[in-house]
């Protein structure tokens, strides 16, 4: 499916404007607002990679608005001097890139992004809209969502569906346009109803639908509010008229009569001497390496079908003789790793082959048995002397597993290698990746009809002839890609961390998957019992204390109990009201019970409703649960998983711990925990090289005990348990970006107190405050950070003008370094431990890894050996200028381990 991307240059130009610090050349030329606009426009044809793109400025001041409401925009003041200048400049760069600039006099830009957006979604194509502005989330659905690279990069998320939409208004997107119309545009000059949030704006709307529903039926608004209806139904009537033109003027056009369609912007080259002496003349020379690929083109290759053992094993030796081969298989709804793929593409030496499996619709054509497929696949699959690329290798070696084939010479897996270019990216599917590094076009996989309406047909409906053009070209486009992500690691000097930790980790990951964890799912169901009697206890006591029956789940309802009812202070409000946080509720339980009993509650739904009630549903026949491992899903390179997620199970309290006692050994088997101590404050001391630091943990003493000790100046036999647990917070937070309000906050404190702590550690701990300041100021002068074993994190807002994303820039700059070491040495764990078990030929496993923990089923017989062997291993996982301490346990449990 094509994908049209409409770029709102005017929002984003004032955006980075507002952004940056003031920046210019040595002439003087102002760029702060060109550089801004150019890194996003850059951002988004490299990593979207789209088939047709425009630019979209507004022509003028006024427009068509202006004559239904002569105030409208009338409070935007004229642009500064030195961004007046640029504009022109952002032209010049837009035309080098080859990107078309549209403007129509007398529409606004989102006028013009709107007429294109809606005919471009009629003519098949998707569409994304990248915008910083709220207006168009009236436009979004399932073909068009709008993404925000500066939300993106401040880890507020930047894509925007109509999931998203729905959840920050409350309201569908389709009504939109009559939510913006009741709450109105400070921004654009578009008065709303006084004294009416955006609560009270999406009820009206859940009950009318529209505004002039509403209007219709004024007698019901007092119904649709939980106070103050009468009033709001007076403001409503009296402001009737001003509604019904706040819809004209928040409603935006799109049915503009346009000179050109959406099919006119298919993607150009840029022109590469214009640009390079553009970007030469505003001095990006950083810019250059960011140039976006030519436009995307489709495989020449032609996908052959393979219907016989003689068409396969011929198919075979051709592809082998290549030396490297990429490989896709055709996967169902499941998990590769419970049923076989329906189809096995395979490609090399210019040719692409595919072999369908369980293709079933009338007219299928007759297809090989798994047996034979699997026979004439293993020369191919089992020889370890030819590469087999991938997007996913993992997945790709549980389906060939199905088969009864062991994928041997993994070669490059395209998935992870593109994460670690672009860890902060959240999606790296193989159509985005070929086109952002070959300019090449994957076809769709398109379904087929024939179902009701809406109906997805099974990919395995579909003809053979069909899915095997789109997963043919997938496969022949994975050489190529592999030799490209090769460059790119080499170029950004992450060859070695692909290689000695990120490939070797995938086999391992896989079997983990495969063995899964046993867990008692009878003492699962006796615990939920427990637990739900324990909730209804609670609850009762719940309404004791407020005098009365609620729902304990409705932040609404026990809002009004507090602070009505109650008349217990308000301590943080929100857009939706006074906040009944765990932080709110924690101080309000000094003052009555109740608060403390919902706390009670609440942790008690938490650990029964998502663990103790969840998990039993996900044990498979074998009795285990088998979770699903992410190995690029974080940008520090931090391991997750899914279905069930592991890597959060509570571990703290003892209602906690009898979960993890759930998680059970085997008769003869014992399970074996090894959690590196602290290994994030010893990395933080490894950079810092601060002598105390050193000191404390190379003498293997408390090391909170003898911070405390440092920072309140007494003897370490003096420190009392107060000042160890506020070194504890400093310790564990400093490296966070700590502040005297954070810290008073979590050990409520008066901030005065909290700073001079605060001033008071880094006094002691001197060089903890030079690493901490060095690194942020490299960062801001390379744009980016790495790990201890060269990962990177590109942190572009460092020069952001927004203190909030300046200040989360920083505190990223100085956590990825420390993290993303743990996280790489927890993996280069992994990978020794599994390998030296197998060479010892001991009786155990790796099955879990939850971030500085591993969880291993030993035989009772081996459990001794596997424990000081996993020590060993971990500990020498690198080399710091402090030890890594394990801490190891064995028990018949989870819980009996930890």
């Amino acid at each position: 499916m094509p994908t049209l991307t409409l770029i709102d240059g005017s929002g984003f130009v004032f955006r980075a404007y507002h952004a940056l610090p003031h920046l210019s050349t040595t002439k003087g030329v102002p760029t702060n607002a060109v550089y801004g606009f150019t890194t996003m426009l850059l951002k988004a044809l490299r990593e979207h990679a789209p088939t047709h793109v425009a630019l979209v400025f507004d022509a003028g001041r006024k427009s068509f608005r202006n004559e239904l409401d002569p105030t409208y925009k009338a409070n935007r003041p004229e642009a500064p001097d030195d961004l007046a200048r640029q504009f022109p400049l952002v032209r010049e760069v837009a035309r080098a890139l080859n990107v078309p600039v549209l403007e129509e006099a007398g529409f606004e830009a989102d006028d013009v992004i709107a007429t294109l957006a809606c005919r471009a979604r009629e003519q098949g194509f998707e569409v994304v809209v990248v915008t910083g502005d709220k207006d168009f989330a009236q436009l979004v659905d399932d073909k068009l969502s709008l993404y925000d690279p500066m939300a993106e990069a401040s880890g507020r998320g930047g894509w925007t569906g109509p999931a998203e939409v729905e959840k920050k208004l409350g309201i569908p997107p389709a009504q939109a346009v009559e939510y913006q119309a009741i709450l109105g545009d400070k921004i654009d000059n578009v008065p709303g109803l006084p004294g009416v949030g955006e609560v009270t704006a999406a009820a009206l709307v859940r009950k009318f639908g529209s505004v002039e529903e509403m209007l219709r039926r004024p007698e019901e608004i007092p119904a649709a509010v939980a106070r103050g209806g009468e009033k709001l139904k007076e403001k409503i009537v009296a402001g009737a008229e001003r509604l019904r033109l706040n819809r004209r003027l928040v409603a935006l056009r799109s049915d503009m009569a346009l000179p050109y369609r959406p099919a006119d912007f298919a993607r150009q080259p840029f022109d590469a001497e214009k640009t390079r002496a553009l970007f030469g003349e505003l001095e990006f020379s950083r810019l250059l390496k960011d140039l976006p690929a030519p436009p995307p083109t489709a495989r020449r290759e032609e996908t052959e079908l393979v219907l016989t053992r003689a068409a396969l094993d011929a198919a075979v030796a051709a592809v082998r003789a290549a030396g490297e081969v990429g490989l896709r298989a055709a996967l169902g709804d499941g998990h590769p790793r419970k049923e076989p793929p329906f189809g096995v593409a395979f490609a090399g030496g210019g040719r692409a082959f595919y072999l369908p499996l369980g293709h079933r619709y009338l007219g299928a054509p007759a297809q090989l048995s798994l047996a034979e497929a699997r026979e004439g696949l293993r020369p191919l699959v089992e020889d370890a002397e030819v590469a087999k690329h991938g997007h996913d290798l993992k997945a790709e070696a549980h389906a060939l597993r199905q088969l009864g084939l062991e994928l041997r010479g993994p070669g490059v897996d395209t998935e992870i290698a593109s994460r670690l270019l672009l860890p902060t990216r959240r999606e790296h599917a193989l159509v985005d990746v070929a086109r952002e590094r070959l300019s090449c076009e994957l076809p769709p996989m398109e379904e087929g009809g024939g179902g009701k309406r809406g109906a997805r047909t099974p990919p395995w409906e579909l003809p053979a002839e069909q899915v095997g053009t789109a997963a043919g070209a997938c496969a022949a486009v994975l050489p190529d890609l592999a030799a490209a992500l090769r460059r790119g690691l080499e170029d950004e000097g992450l060859t070695r961390l692909y290689e000695e930790v990120e490939r070797p980790l995938v086999p391992v990951l896989a079997r983990m998957e495969r063995l899964g964890i046993q867990v008692d799912t009878s003492a699962m169901d006796a615990m939920s019992a427990e637990f739900g009697s324990a909730i209804q206890e609670l609850e009762k006591r719940i309404h004791g204390a407020a005098g009365r029956a609620f729902n304990v789940a409705s932040t609404r309802e026990l809002a009004q109990v507090l602070f009505e009812e109650l008349k217990l202070p308000v301590l943080k409000r929100l857009k939706t009201g006074p906040s009944t946080d765990q932080e709110v509720l924690e101080k309000l339980a000094e003052q009555h019970p109740l608060p403390a009993l919902v706390l009670e509650h609440r942790s008690l739904s938490k650990l029964k409703g998502t663990y103790v009630d969840a998990l039993p549903q996900l044990v498979e026949a074998d009795g285990r649960i088998h979770t699903t491992f992410h190995q690029g899903g974080a940008a520090t390179g931090r391991l997750s998983s899914s279905d069930p997620n592991l890597q959060n199970i509570p571990i703290r309290t003892e209602l906690s711990k009898r979960i993890r006692a759930t998680f059970v050994a085997p008769p003869g088997q014992l399970l074996l925990s090894a959690d590196y101590s602290q290994v994030e404050l010893r990395i933080l001391a490894h950079f810092a090289k601060d002598p105390a630091l050193l000191a404390a943990f190379q003498r293997r003493e408390d090391v909170h005990a003898a911070t405390a000790a440092e920072t309140f100046g007494v003897a370490r036999e003096a420190v009392t348990s107060d000042q160890r647990r506020i070194a504890k917070v400093l310790n564990f937070g400093i490296a966070y970006g700590l502040s005297a309000f954070g810290l008073s906050q979590r050990l409520d404190l008066p901030p005065a107190e909290a700073q001079g702590i605060i001033d008071r550690y880094f006094a002691r701990y001197a060089a903890v405050k030079a690493w901490l300041e060095a690194t942020v100021a490299e960062a801001r002068r390379t744009g980016e950070v790495r790990t201890l074993f060269g990962r990177k994190r590109a942190l572009p807002e460092l020069l952001s003008r927004n203190p909030a994303l300046r200040q989360g820039a920083e505190r990223m700059a100085v956590n990825t370094p420390i993290q993303g070491t743990a996280a790489d040495l927890i993996k280069i764990a992994m990978i020794r431990v599994d390998r030296e078990l197998a060479a010892r030929g001991l009786d155990a496993r790796l099955l879990l890894q939850v971030h500085d923990e591993l969880v291993l089923e030993v035989a009772e017989r081996d459990a001794e050996a596997a424990a000081e062997l996993v020590r060993t291993q971990m500990g020498a996982a690198a080399e710091l200028a402090v030890p890594l301490e394990v801490e190891v346990g064995t028990g018949r449990s989870w819980a009996e381990a930890h």
